[in-house]
């Protein structure tokens, strides 16, 4: 696919903010699509401007006020503007292009994490999670808070990772393992981590917000969705990361006020704070009703053991490609590991308890919803509570959301599609021109592959259970190679082959039932399989570990050959100190959460005491923290 990028739009000598080569290339692109797709299906393409027109949703625009409609395409007018001004300068390097130039501060690259975490089917998740367990369901995703997602990333990782100067997550496997299997790996991190996963995402996006506007409300998204990312790819095609951290700082801003005037809104709707645990209670019980605002499950309970597997396995990892691409853009380690915590502390704390609210108000709102059905309950109430000037608000914010998910999983693909394997496999030694412009033209490929994800993709939920189960060990691996010189690349290889192995296995032989089970199981056949090939196979050489480790300075206790021949290597020494760090950012992170959640909808002496217990703990970090 790489390789059959039209040359002509690469080397052509108009400056690399015109459109005309874009133009070019996209209207090749459409032609090789209609030839791909058929007649039949082209003309259900053809048909979008009418479907827009005909559609229920045009129906609903027009009745939306004014003010409403202003706000949305304003924001969006906003976004182009800020995309193109920023335009020559991402283009310089492909550096400058896919990690803005490393020059972002703390505040700048944690703001840009926020944003495109919160996706805008983030809210129908969370509502979902809520349904079926309560606000203990949303452990699912506060468990990410303490891993490399989170405050161990911040911590541990953060800091080797700005210092080895990569791009992209794959890059860095031909920097720490040597010979055939680094490449190898690498190629297929690039395809799979970051092509694939991506496009799935984008496409999962798509997938997810089209089923329920169109199941809920009756709209018919699909034309409107497309069209937004489309402008979306504009300005990130002109603009690259930093286009995309810039917009993501308002995105954040704008997504936060829409998300707060909801949950103001849904909870005046249902009779305010007070009534949400009398009117939990008079639908579920009085039992069940208390239970599902619990916020940790107890011994016992049917969702403790899917609690356990939570916070034992499921947050092992790096920080995901996302996060890394915005970390390797920080100023320096402590601003790259500020922006973690700062991220930890915004999207695990803060963001997801407005969507809590929305959620338990949705539950009292709408008891006839089956469980299936149960994220629907936030859409209806979206467009049922908020008032005019605020459902535009609302509405922009959600946009947002889109557009954040679309511009950064395209650039971020787009970096894995260059950086790993055009420019590693292909075309080693052109002009930083061609591999900008390559680059651009990848965004735009990116998006193609997201609407083809779209298309086939019927089962969201399967698919990324699935996904998740065949990689259900690999965390450990990328984990101990930061810390075990023994790693080699065949050791990932046999992780990634043994989470396939153990999820075939998991699914169509022992059938076992239920997620936890799976990916327990799963995260054993993977982790003997690595652990034995790392033994069974040569380690990397001590030359190219050298390099890593002067690079990175990762810390020194199983690194024992390379400490013994290298006596010239400067080694992290502060693990002892930077795990305490890790502690204190993890338990005010969760203090932060729940002394929030207590102020709400439990005890508030308790909520203003864990509130407290938190700026303490940030004030700390902030004084003592050390790279």
């Amino acid at each position: 696919m790489v390789q059959s990028m039209p040359g002509a739009a690469l080397a052509g000598n108009a400056p690399a903010t015109a459109p005309v080569w874009l133009i070019s290339s996209a209207t090749n692109l459409a032609r090789q699509l209609s030839t791909q797709l058929g007649p039949e299906r082209v003309g259900v393409l053809r048909k979008w401007p009418r479907r827009i027109a005909a559609s229920r949703m045009a129906e609903r625009i027009m009745k939306l006020a004014t003010i409403d409609i202003v706000i949305v395409v304003a924001y969006v007018g906003l976004s182009v503007a800020v995309g193109l001004y920023l335009s020559r300068r991402a283009t310089k390097s492909v550096t400058d292009y896919f990690v803005g130039g490393r020059t972002l501060p703390w505040w700048l690259a944690g703001t840009s994490m926020v944003a495109s975490a919160f996706a805008i089917d983030t809210p129908f998740g969370i509502t979902g999670l809520v349904a079926k367990n309560g606000v203990q369901g949303v452990w699912f995703a506060w468990a990410y808070a303490i891993g490399g997602a989170g405050t161990f990333g911040a911590f541990i990782f953060a800091a080797l990772l700005r210092r080895s100067n990569i791009i992209t997550t794959a890059e860095l496997i031909e920097l720490r393992y040597s010979g055939q299997g680094a490449a190898i790996l690498r190629g297929f991190k690039g395809v799979y981590f970051g092509v694939i996963q991506l496009a799935i995402g984008m496409g999962w996006v798509l997938r997810s917000v089209v089923k329920v506007s169109q199941e809920a409300l009756g709209w018919d998204l699909v034309p409107t969705l497309i069209l937004i990312g489309l402008i979306t790819i504009i300005y990130t095609t002109a603009s690259g990361f930093l286009g995309v951290a810039i917009t993501d700082f308002f995105q954040f801003w704008l997504g936060a006020v829409g998300s707060l005037a909801l949950a103001y809104y849904a909870v005046e709707s249902a009779g305010g704070l007070g009534a949400l645990q009398e009117g939990l209670q008079g639908r579920y019980g009085a039992v069940e009703g208390l239970r599902r605002l619990q916020f940790v499950p107890r011994p016992g309970e049917g969702f403790f053991s899917v609690f356990i597997v939570f916070i034992t396995l499921k947050w092992w990892g790096n920080p995901p490609a996302s996060l890394t691409q915005r970390v390797m853009a920080t100023k320096d380690e402590r601003h790259a590991a500020f922006s973690m915590m700062f991220f930890s502390a915004m999207h695990f704390a803060i963001n997801y308890w407005p969507m809590i609210l929305v959620a338990l108000v949705s539950l009292i709102r709408y008891p006839t919803l089956p469980l299936t059905q149960a994220e629907h309950g936030y859409a209806k109430l979206l467009v049922s509570v908020l008032p005019p000037g605020f459902l535009g608000i609302a509405l922009a914010a959600l946009t947002a959301a889109f557009m954040s998910t679309i511009d950064t999983q395209a650039n971020t693909g787009a970096s894995f599609m260059i950086n790993d394997l055009y420019r590693r496999f292909f075309v080693r030694e052109a002009s930083t021109k061609h591999y900008v412009r390559a680059s651009q033209v990848a965004t735009v490929i990116m998006l193609g592959l997201a609407l083809v994800m779209f298309h086939y993709m019927t089962s969201v939920r399967t698919a990324w259970e699935y996904l998740a189960t065949m990689t259900a060990g690999y965390g450990f691996v990328v984990v101990a190679r930061w810390f075990w010189w023994r790693i080699n690349a065949w050791a990932e290889l046999g992780s990634l082959a043994g989470s396939a192995f153990g999820s075939l296995l998991a699914n169509h032989v022992l059938e076992l039932a239920s997620f936890g089970s799976r990916f327990v199981f799963v995260a054993l056949v993977s982790t003997a399989s690595w652990v034995l090939v790392a033994l069974a196979t040569k380690p990397p050489e001590l030359e190219r570990l050298a390099g890593f480790c002067r690079a990175v300075k990762p810390y020194p206790a199983f690194w024992g050959p390379v400490r013994e021949r290298y006596d010239d290597i400067e080694w992290s020494t502060g693990l002892p100190a930077h795990v305490g760090f890790w502690m204190v950012g993890l338990a005010s992170t969760f203090a932060l959460s729940f002394g929030l959640g207590h102020v709400l909808i439990g005890t508030r002496p308790l909520g203003v005491a864990l509130l407290c217990s938190a700026g303490l703990g940030v004030a700390y970090l902030a004084a003592r923290y050390r790279p």
